[in-house]
Order: structure tokens, then C-alpha cells, then sequence
């Protein structure tokens, strides 16, 4: 080999060589090198609730025992549904247990579902939170959040629709918007989530929490959380998967609430069949 030759064929060995470094250098690192920012290090922790005992807002009655209800849709498959009476104690009593316990100054999030009876109740633990509410007696709500109730510190999710749009009837409608929602809670929140009977388990399996256990989590004969005074507190760590940082999450502790209250209402149907008033999903 003529020395013009082996100086051509060293140089290209040495450009081969540069270029080979240079594309191991861009090379992404693989999803377990990477980690969780440093403020990920300070776990989010979820407090889940049901709604407390509610029933549509009756209109009317006539012998014939023809019941009418208010703010229902066209076709009477879903009626707005407010707390009752033993609900409105229920949610009182819930918020007075959240200050007693000393977790309402650290709550950096309320969050309900579109539906009446979630805000209702978690709007006094909202209130006592500082996050809305009339704080400064001028008599205009001061929280932050823009949706159903603008100012109340109850943050609807999702934030739009009414309670029986279409599409929206359901309260199992609310399950993904819930999920992404929490998904993206900044690192370190302390949060209320007020949600349905058919959302809440479905909600903490997202997150990879096993609620086969009866007794963690009491269910009805149709797999849903049963009766209305359960509390959950979740613990959310972040996690790299596929190169993403998410949350896992751990219960930390399941809290029967026994208030003392008097038997509730469960079994909604008011006379009018699966999807009228009660809607078909009871929940």
C-alpha cells in the first residue's frame, strides 16, 4: 500500500471513529437513568371521598303518588340531585373532622366532580382551607377557580358541562377527566378528591392501588363503594415509566367515618325506575 493510500484509509478510520463518539453522545440516556425532579421527593397526598347522602330536589306530589322533580333534562333521565338534609349535616361534620384533625391549612386542592352534590360537599373544607369562599367578608367569593362556582375553592373537574348534559349523565363520565387531573397534580399537593361511587376505586386502581380488600374498601353488590362515610388517604409517589415521570401510589390508611348519623337513603330509585331521579347508576 502506497503511502497516499494508508493516509486516506487513516483518515477515514479516524472520522469513523469521531463520528461514532459523537452519536453515543446524543444517545438519550435510558428511562432508568433518569429520575424524578428534586421537589418530586415530597410525596402527594390524595384524601378520597364519596359525595355525602343526596336527592333530587322535589318539585311537586299528587294522590295518584305522580312525583315531579326539578332542573331535570328533557326526557327526565337525570335531575340535578342536592344535598339532603342528613347530607348537609354529613358534609359539615366531614369538614369539622378535617380542621380538627389539622389537615385543612395544608390543602392545596379541593376538587369535586361537574355534579351538584361533590361540591356541596367538600365547599365548607374548601372555605376552611383558605382556598375560596368569602374570605374577607365583602361578600364576593375569593378562591382562584373558574368553573360552576367561580371563587368557592372548589375546583370542578371536569369544569364545564352541567350536571345532565349530554354525555355527561353519568356520573362514571367524570372517571377520566379525574384521572388525568390528579395525574398532573403538582409534586408535594395535599388534595381532596369528592367523587361517585362508581369513580373512586377506579380512580385509585389508575394509580396502582389494589382495592380488592373488603374491608379497606367496602363495596355494594355491584363492586362500587358503599355507603357514604369512607375516607381514603393516598399516598402519590413519582415514578419514571417509559421515560415519564408519573405517580404511584400507596393507601396509607382507609378511615370509616362514624359520625353518629342517623341511617341513610341508599337505594335511590324514588319510584320512578332505573334512570329517572335515581339515574342507573346510583351513585
Amino acid at each position: 500500500m502506497n503511502i497516499t493510500k494508508h493516509i486516506a484509509l487513516s483518515t477515514a478510520l479516524m472520522l469513523a471513529g469521531i463520528t461514532a463518539i459523537s452519536v453515543a453522545q446524543v444517545k438519550p440516556p435510558p428511562p432508568e437513568a433518569l429520575t424524578p425532579p428534586p421537589e418530586a421527593l415530597n410525596p402527594t397526598l390524595v384524601y378520597f371521598t364519596r359525595h355525602a347522602d343526596d336527592v333530587p330536589e322535589l318539585v311537586g306530589s299528587d294522590p295518584t303518588f305522580t312525583v315531579t322533580f326539578n332542573n331535570c333534562n328533557a326526557d327526565g333521565s337525570c335531575c340535578v340531585e342536592a344535598l339532603n338534609s342528613l347530607g348537609k349535616v354529613r358534609a359539615a361534620t366531614l369538614a369539622d373532622w378535617f380542621e380538627g384533625k389539622g389537615i385543612t391549612r395544608t390543602l392545596t386542592h379541593v376538587i369535586a366532580s361537574h355534579k351538584l352534590r361533590t361540591r356541596q360537599t367538600v365547599a365548607k373544607i374548601a372555605n376552611l382551607a383558605g382556598l375560596g369562599g368569602d374570605l374577607n367578608g365583602d361578600g364576593t367569593p375569593d378562591g382562584t377557580d373558574v368553573d360552576q362556582a367561580p371563587g368557592d375553592g372548589v375546583i370542578n373537574v371536569p369544569s364545564t358541562p352541567a350536571e345532565c348534559d349530554p354525555g355527561w349523565t353519568s356520573s362514571s363520565s367524570v372517571r377520566q377527566p379525574q384521572i388525568d387531573y390528579i395525574r398532573n397534580l403538582p409534586f408535594g399537593s395535599r388534595a381532596v378528591v369528592c367523587s361517585h361511587s362508581p369513580v373512586l376505586y377506579p380512580l385509585m386502581q389508575a394509580f396502582g392501588i389494589d382495592t380488592s380488600d373488603p374491608v379497606n374498601f367496602p363495596k355494594d353488590s355491584r363492586g362500587r363503594v358503599s355507603g357514604f362515610n369512607n375516607l381514603w388517604v393516598v399516598e402519590l409517589k413519582p415514578v419514571v415509566d417509559s421515560g415519564v415521570v408519573t405517580y404511584k401510589g400507596r393507601l396509607m390508611t382507609h378511615v370509616l367515618l362514624d359520625f353518629g348519623l342517623d341511617a341513610t337513603l341508599t337505594n335511590r330509585d324514588y319510584g320512578l325506575g332505573s334512570g329517572r331521579g335515581s339515574r342507573d347508576d346510583e351513585d
